[in-house]
């Protein structure tokens, strides 16, 4: 057992620990209620919920391995399939985020039930329970893989540790101590990435990025779509932007996540990427960001590693588990909408997390759930995002989102099955989205079939005479 390594992650766990309980302290001089502790009182200021987002963002899969990855295989073209759809997604939300906020709803649950009616609240909340227990568990697995060797204990155990922990802040300060913990976590990530970065300048030098197969035209397209289309429709970001004390604060908080996004989404990975170019062969097929940390890091920095995957694991665990604790306490359709008290909202939010662990130690056999996850928030709670914005069209899209799930559920099932395959072009292919852009296509067929149908029906009585 390596002693220094429990001592640290002992530290920075209690470290969490103090300031959940803080924000909980907080909460409790704020008024003693269930609607608080989801919501924070929406008194939470533009840099703090920045911070926040940009932390839940910086998971360890996406942003890291997959974005070094990127940029690795295919040079600055490797910024179209993440990093540009990510900085678009921020840009709309800063020029929508007043109009939102107008509805004076919490959630995004609560949105569509208002707008909609239950029915669509109900499939939002089994929409995000699925997208956002698997990513969680998704998260809490990855993390565990990866911390455990470090640790030198069973990869279960170390995922367990990560969700009693997160469940332990979250129990004591709601969404307050979401917030609150991953402001400091986002500290540990910025100063992690910074310290990798400067390692991969100075060691061997940077290979240019340019001299690399630019992705397919095909390929940046429909990610462009799915990815837009997913983030818009992605409830973590709404209860970030509703938690805010103002307008002001919440547009500050998407400006403040795409600068932080240009340095460390953007410049970091193209460093990183640019040494491992120096050091790797773009041919080989295993993942480059592992190699390039072990051949940056020398083993006495084992413990800087330490800290920086588990701040980056922490944030994207906590921030997924509160939306699906938000989910099932507050959001689920029943006739006495956010009823409960204060200790059900603790226990929604510990049993969130321990749902999320239960699917990272199943993970391997719900690997199918996971690339599901990523079409149901495109596919099925885009149209009703987009009805928001267009009265006139809010029937029509409230049928588009259930054309949209079921033709996700289907086309999925297709190309899973070797029935008919939707991605041709290669890098499509090996992202598993290409069962995404049919499912897109019968929701907006949906849409303009049922908008027609709707203003052929009143067409006569608008043209009495």
């Amino acid at each position: 057992m390596d002693l220094l390594a429990w001592v640290g992650a002992a530290l920075l766990g209690l470290g969490m620990l103090a300031l959940g309980f803080w924000a909980g302290v907080v909460e409790r001089k704020q008024g003693q209620d269930s609607e608080g502790f989801w919501t924070a009182h929406r008194s939470l200021s533009g840099w703090s919920l920045g911070m926040s987002l940009s932390a839940s963002m910086l998971s360890v899969s996406w942003s890291l391995v997959y974005g070094v990855e990127l940029l690795y295989r295919y040079g600055w073209g490797g910024l179209w399939l993440l990093a540009i759809p990510w900085l678009v997604t921020l840009g709309l939300f800063y020029l929508l985020v007043p109009r939102l906020r107008a509805f004076g709803a919490f959630s995004q649950g609560e949105l569509f039930g208002r707008v909609y009616g239950r029915d669509l609240q109900l499939l939002t909340a089994l929409v995000l329970s699925v997208v956002f227990l698997a990513w969680c568990g998704a998260e809490i697995a990855a993390a565990g893989q990866l911390l455990a060797p470090r640790l030198q204990a069973p990869a279960p155990l170390v995922m367990a540790g990560l969700a009693l922990l997160v469940a332990a802040y979250s129990w004591a300060g709601g969404f307050r101590a979401v917030v609150l913990t991953d402001v400091a976590q986002f500290l540990l990530i910025a100063l992690f990435l910074g310290f990798l970065a400067v390692k991969g300048w100075e060691k061997d030098g940077l290979s240019p990025l340019a001299r690399a197969g630019a992705p397919s035209l095909w390929l940046v397209v429909v990610t462009l779509l799915v990815y837009v289309t997913g983030w818009l429709s992605e409830a973590d970001i709404w209860l970030r932007f509703t938690a805010a004390k103002s307008d002001a604060h919440a547009r500050l908080a998407m400006a403040f996540t795409a600068a932080v996004s240009l340095v460390l989404v953007v410049g970091v990975p193209a460093v990183l990427a640019a040494a491992a170019r120096r050091n790797f062969s773009v041919a080989s097929q295993e993942l480059v960001f592992p190699k390039l940390l072990h051949h940056l890091l020398a083993p006495n920095l084992h413990l800087l590693v330490l800290g920086g995957f588990a701040a980056v694991a922490l944030s994207t665990v906590s921030t997924t588990a509160n939306v699906v604790a938000v989910t099932w306490a507050r959001d689920w359709p029943r006739r006495s909408p956010h009823a409960g008290s204060v200790l059900w909202a603790r226990w929604a939010s510990a049993l969130a997390v321990g749902a999320a662990l239960v699917v990272a130690w199943l993970s391997r056999s719900l690997a199918e759930l996971f690339y599901l996850s990523a079409g149901l928030l495109s596919a099925a709670l885009f149209w009703p995002t987009l009805g928001l914005f267009q009265p006139r069209l809010r029937q029509a899209a409230k049928f588009a989102a259930w054309a949209g799930f079921f033709a996700v559920l289907g086309s999925f099932s297709l190309e899973r099955c070797g029935i008919w395959r939707f991605a041709t072009d290669a890098g499509l292919a090996e992202l598993g989205i290409g069962y995404i852009p049919p499912a897109l296509a019968a929701g907006a067929l949906a849409l303009l079939l049922r908008w027609l149908w709707l203003k052929a029906r009143r067409w006569p009585q608008n043209h009495r005479p």
